[in-house]
Protein backbone atom coordinates (compact mmCIF):
# COMPACT_ATOMS: atom_id res chain seq x y z
CA UNK A 1 0.00 0.00 0.00
CA UNK A 2 2.05 2.77 -1.41
CA UNK A 3 1.35 5.60 0.94
CA UNK A 4 0.56 9.06 -1.08
CA UNK A 5 0.28 11.64 2.02
CA UNK A 6 1.15 12.33 5.83
CA UNK A 7 -0.71 14.97 7.83
CA UNK A 8 1.40 15.76 10.65
CA UNK A 9 -0.60 17.73 13.62
CA UNK A 10 1.39 19.68 16.06
CA UNK A 11 0.25 20.81 19.08
CA UNK A 12 1.44 24.60 20.28
CA UNK A 13 4.72 25.13 22.64
CA UNK A 14 4.35 26.13 26.19
CA UNK A 15 3.03 29.51 27.40
CA UNK A 16 3.14 30.96 30.43
CA UNK A 17 -0.02 30.85 30.63
CA UNK A 18 0.07 27.29 30.49
CA UNK A 19 2.89 26.88 33.19
CA UNK A 20 0.49 29.25 35.47
CA UNK A 21 -2.16 27.11 35.03
CA UNK A 22 -4.33 29.52 33.54
CA UNK A 23 -7.68 28.75 31.27
CA UNK A 24 -6.53 30.28 27.69
CA UNK A 25 -9.46 28.89 25.27
CA UNK A 26 -8.99 31.83 22.88
CA UNK A 27 -7.48 34.29 24.99
CA UNK A 28 -4.36 35.15 22.88
CA UNK A 29 -1.14 34.11 24.74
CA UNK A 30 2.06 33.92 23.72
CA UNK A 31 4.77 31.57 23.80
CA UNK A 32 7.58 31.50 26.51
CA UNK A 33 11.15 31.25 25.97
CA UNK A 34 10.40 26.82 26.45
CA UNK A 35 7.75 26.97 24.22
CA UNK A 36 10.02 28.79 21.02
CA UNK A 37 12.96 26.35 22.21
CA UNK A 38 10.13 23.02 21.69
CA UNK A 39 9.24 24.99 18.26
CA UNK A 40 12.52 24.87 17.16
CA UNK A 41 13.27 21.30 18.69
CA UNK A 42 10.04 20.48 16.51
CA UNK A 43 11.55 22.17 13.29
CA UNK A 44 14.85 20.47 13.54
CA UNK A 45 13.07 17.14 14.05
CA UNK A 46 10.86 17.79 11.02
CA UNK A 47 13.65 19.57 8.63
CA UNK A 48 13.85 16.81 6.39
CA UNK A 49 10.49 16.50 6.05
CA UNK A 50 9.42 18.27 2.48
CA UNK A 51 5.85 20.07 3.39
CA UNK A 52 3.62 21.07 0.78
CA UNK A 53 0.97 22.29 2.73
CA UNK A 54 0.39 24.05 5.93
CA UNK A 55 -2.26 25.01 7.93
CA UNK A 56 -2.79 26.90 11.46
CA UNK A 57 -5.02 28.24 14.15
CA UNK A 58 -5.05 32.01 14.21
CA UNK A 59 -4.07 32.37 17.70
CA UNK A 60 -0.38 33.26 18.10
CA UNK A 61 0.73 30.52 20.27
CA UNK A 62 -0.09 28.15 17.50
CA UNK A 63 1.16 30.22 14.22
CA UNK A 64 4.23 31.70 15.79
CA UNK A 65 4.89 27.52 16.62
CA UNK A 66 4.19 27.13 12.60
CA UNK A 67 6.32 30.23 11.86
CA UNK A 68 9.55 28.86 13.58
CA UNK A 69 8.80 25.05 12.47
CA UNK A 70 9.01 26.47 8.80
CA UNK A 71 11.91 28.52 8.92
CA UNK A 72 13.45 25.34 7.52
CA UNK A 73 10.79 25.39 4.49
CA UNK A 74 10.64 29.16 3.71
CA UNK A 75 8.66 28.31 0.29
CA UNK A 76 5.86 27.06 2.52
CA UNK A 77 2.67 29.10 2.57
CA UNK A 78 1.13 29.18 6.04
CA UNK A 79 -2.66 29.58 5.83
CA UNK A 80 -4.04 30.78 8.85
CA UNK A 81 -7.87 29.47 9.99
CA UNK A 82 -10.29 30.16 13.13
CA UNK A 83 -11.59 26.52 12.71
CA UNK A 84 -8.54 25.30 14.27
CA UNK A 85 -8.84 27.51 17.23
CA UNK A 86 -8.86 26.12 20.84
CA UNK A 87 -12.75 25.67 22.56
CA UNK A 88 -14.00 29.14 23.13
CA UNK A 89 -14.00 29.10 27.19
CA UNK A 90 -15.88 32.50 27.74
CA UNK A 91 -15.81 34.00 30.79
CA UNK A 92 -13.60 31.43 31.93
CA UNK A 93 -10.43 33.00 29.77
CA UNK A 94 -7.84 34.04 32.17
CA UNK A 95 -8.88 32.20 35.59
CA UNK A 96 -7.82 29.20 37.40
CA UNK A 97 -10.25 26.01 37.99
CA UNK A 98 -12.13 24.47 39.30
CA UNK A 99 -14.82 25.86 37.11
CA UNK A 100 -18.46 25.60 36.57
CA UNK A 101 -18.80 23.11 33.41
CA UNK A 102 -22.28 24.60 32.77
CA UNK A 103 -21.11 28.14 32.13
CA UNK A 104 -23.32 29.48 29.36
CA UNK A 105 -20.81 31.25 27.70
CA UNK A 106 -18.74 28.13 27.18
CA UNK A 107 -18.36 27.26 23.57
CA UNK A 108 -19.68 23.26 23.57
CA UNK A 109 -17.52 20.59 23.26
CA UNK A 110 -19.66 19.24 19.84
CA UNK A 111 -19.17 22.68 18.26
CA UNK A 112 -15.09 22.80 18.78
CA UNK A 113 -15.46 18.91 17.39
CA UNK A 114 -18.11 20.72 14.32
CA UNK A 115 -15.98 23.04 13.23
CA UNK A 116 -12.14 20.34 13.46
CA UNK A 117 -14.17 17.94 11.45
CA UNK A 118 -15.17 20.37 9.23
CA UNK A 119 -12.28 22.10 8.41
CA UNK A 120 -10.86 18.80 7.99
CA UNK A 121 -13.68 17.95 5.39
CA UNK A 122 -12.88 21.28 3.53
CA UNK A 123 -9.14 21.46 3.45
CA UNK A 124 -8.24 17.94 3.92
CA UNK A 125 -10.20 15.65 2.41
CA UNK A 126 -10.36 16.92 -1.14
CA UNK A 127 -6.67 17.65 -1.44
CA UNK A 128 -5.93 14.14 -0.38
CA UNK A 129 -8.42 12.39 -2.93
CA UNK A 130 -6.88 14.53 -5.24
CA UNK A 131 -4.05 12.28 -4.89
CA UNK A 132 -5.28 8.95 -5.41
CA UNK A 133 -4.36 8.68 -8.71
CA UNK A 134 -1.06 10.87 -8.04
CA UNK A 135 1.50 10.23 -11.58
CA UNK A 136 4.56 11.06 -9.86
CA UNK A 137 3.98 8.47 -6.39
CA UNK A 138 6.09 11.29 -4.44
CA UNK A 139 4.08 11.23 -0.73
CA UNK A 140 2.73 14.65 0.07
CA UNK A 141 3.32 16.37 3.65
CA UNK A 142 0.70 18.50 5.42
CA UNK A 143 1.72 20.38 8.65
CA UNK A 144 -1.12 21.33 11.12
CA UNK A 145 -0.48 23.33 14.41
CA UNK A 146 -3.71 23.84 16.69
CA UNK A 147 -4.35 23.09 20.37
CA UNK A 148 -4.44 20.85 22.75
CA UNK A 149 -8.09 19.88 23.44
CA UNK A 150 -9.30 20.40 19.92
CA UNK A 151 -6.85 18.01 18.60
CA UNK A 152 -7.56 15.37 21.50
CA UNK A 153 -10.84 15.79 20.50
CA UNK A 154 -10.44 15.39 16.71
CA UNK A 155 -8.58 12.21 16.81
CA UNK A 156 -10.76 10.36 19.09
CA UNK A 157 -14.23 11.63 17.30
CA UNK A 158 -12.56 10.50 14.15
CA UNK A 159 -10.99 7.15 15.23
CA UNK A 160 -14.53 6.05 17.41
CA UNK A 161 -16.48 6.82 13.63
CA UNK A 162 -13.90 4.76 11.83
CA UNK A 163 -12.60 7.27 9.64
CA UNK A 164 -9.33 7.25 10.91
CA UNK A 165 -7.70 3.84 12.20
CA UNK A 166 -5.31 3.88 15.54
CA UNK A 167 -5.11 1.31 18.16
CA UNK A 168 -6.35 1.85 21.32
CA UNK A 169 -2.71 1.35 22.57
CA UNK A 170 -1.32 4.57 20.85
CA UNK A 171 -4.50 6.71 22.06
CA UNK A 172 -4.06 5.64 25.33
CA UNK A 173 -0.40 5.90 25.32
CA UNK A 174 -1.05 10.21 25.36
CA UNK A 175 -3.98 10.60 27.51
CA UNK A 176 -2.86 14.45 27.20
CA UNK A 177 -1.09 15.81 24.66
CA UNK A 178 2.21 17.72 25.66
CA UNK A 179 2.89 20.91 24.41
CA UNK A 180 4.79 20.41 20.55
CA UNK A 181 4.21 17.05 20.69
CA UNK A 182 3.25 15.33 17.33
CA UNK A 183 0.54 13.37 15.75
CA UNK A 184 0.81 11.93 12.59
CA UNK A 185 -1.90 10.22 10.02
CA UNK A 186 -0.70 8.24 6.88
CA UNK A 187 -2.91 8.13 3.88
CA UNK A 188 -2.38 4.92 1.51
CA UNK A 189 -4.27 3.83 -1.74
CA UNK A 190 -5.75 0.01 -0.83
CA UNK A 191 -6.74 -1.48 -4.63
CA UNK A 192 -6.96 -0.40 -7.77
CA UNK A 193 -9.17 0.56 -10.39
CA UNK A 194 -12.83 1.30 -9.59
CA UNK A 195 -12.18 -0.70 -5.96
CA UNK A 196 -9.63 1.51 -5.51
CA UNK A 197 -10.10 3.32 -1.53
CA UNK A 198 -7.65 5.56 0.77
CA UNK A 199 -7.16 3.96 4.01
CA UNK A 200 -5.96 6.70 6.77
CA UNK A 201 -4.06 5.53 9.68
CA UNK A 202 -2.97 7.06 13.03
CA UNK A 203 1.18 6.25 13.19
CA UNK A 204 2.44 8.74 15.76
CA UNK A 205 0.39 10.02 18.29
CA UNK A 206 1.15 12.73 21.08
CA UNK A 207 4.70 11.98 20.38
CA UNK A 208 7.39 14.24 22.50
CA UNK A 209 10.29 12.37 22.14
CA UNK A 210 12.00 14.92 19.87
CA UNK A 211 11.89 17.14 22.84
CA UNK A 212 14.16 15.14 24.82
CA UNK A 213 16.14 17.45 27.40
CA UNK A 214 12.82 19.87 27.81
CA UNK A 215 10.47 20.44 31.25
CA UNK A 216 7.56 18.98 28.98
CA UNK A 217 4.44 20.05 30.62
CA UNK A 218 1.34 16.76 30.41
CA UNK A 219 -1.61 18.68 31.34
CA UNK A 220 -4.00 20.75 30.10
CA UNK A 221 -5.47 23.62 32.51
CA UNK A 222 -8.25 24.14 30.03
CA UNK A 223 -9.56 20.64 30.50
CA UNK A 224 -8.43 19.80 34.02
CA UNK A 225 -10.77 23.39 35.26
CA UNK A 226 -14.29 21.44 34.06
CA UNK A 227 -13.42 18.51 35.22
CA UNK A 228 -12.24 19.19 38.69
Amino acid sequence: MPVIARLYVIRHGETEWNRARIIQGQADSQLNDLGETQAAMTGEALKAIHFDKAFTSDLSRASKTAEIILQHHADVLLVKDQALRERFMGKLQGTKGPANPSEPSLESGEAMLERSVGWYNREIVPYISSLADNPDGRCRNILVTSHGWLISSFFKSMVATGVLECTDDLLRASPRLPNASLSVVEYSTIGSGSEQKIGSTVVQYGDASHLTGTQILRDNADMDALRS
